[in-house]
């Protein structure tokens, strides 16, 4: 399980590069489930860090902010909250929409591939369960999809996707293919208006953040 390795113990050092001249690259998505939510209710976050947005909205710390959020999501959204952020009135609103069509109609359909999620296979579902399994089925769709273009982009070069998981994305970068291969993988993993982080170095357990040099 590549995605538990401790990242302080270094288990992560003796995953390096294939290529004598090559490093490992890893793209990071930020607020990656906040940022698929305000694409599921048409609220945008812009160009800027979602948790810090967030932040300033509930006059708190970054940390903290974060905390609140997932809290709001995965616990319910009080009232106080959908009433002060619009963010989360809309989810709110939103959660409720999904609800009342799954129970009248007694299934509802994933958001890109239209997969049915039957009422019948669930027998403990509510309201918050069911909008976590459809973030995360959109989440899970909008990277194959990704995945899927990342892959042909890459098809006549060195550099190949070695590791996935749900917000990040890692690299084995030949310096063959040239720093411009890096800016447009950037590109293809935020071509729907997210932002990623970037990291890179020789191994996997050492990796310093490119972010600004892309």
């Amino acid at each position: 399980n590549f995605a538990a390795l401790n990242k302080t113990d270094g288990s992560r050092k003796p995953f390096k590069s294939r290529f004598e001249n090559g490093m490992l690259v890893e793209f990071d998505y930020d607020a990656y489930h906040l940022r698929l939510i305000g694409d599921l209710i048409g609220y945008k976050f812009e160009n800027t860090s979602v948790h810090q947005h967030l932040a300033d909205k509930y006059g708190c710390s970054y940390e903290e902010s974060k905390q609140r959020s997932f809290k709001q999501l995965y616990g319910g959204i009080d009232k106080k909250t959908r009433e002060d952020i619009t963010f989360f009135g809309l989810t709110y609103d939103k959660i409720n929409t999904f609800w009342k069509y799954f129970k009248s109609h007694k299934f509802i359909e994933t958001d890109i591939y239209n997969r049915k999620l039957l009422s019948k296979n669930y027998t403990d579902m509510n309201k918050n369960k069911l909008f976590n399994y459809l973030i995360q089925a959109y989440e899970t769709e909008s990277n194959i999809k990704t995945i899927i273009e990342l892959k042909q982009y890459l098809l006549d070069k060195k550099t190949k996707l070695v590791l996935y998981g749900y917000d990040s994305f890692l690299f084995d970068f030949s310096k063959d293919d040239g720093v411009s291969t890096l800016t447009e993988i950037k590109n293809i993993l935020e071509r729907n208006g997210h932002m990623v982080k970037s990291q890179a170095g020789s191994n996997y357990g050492e990796m310093n953040d490119i972010s600004d040099r892309l």
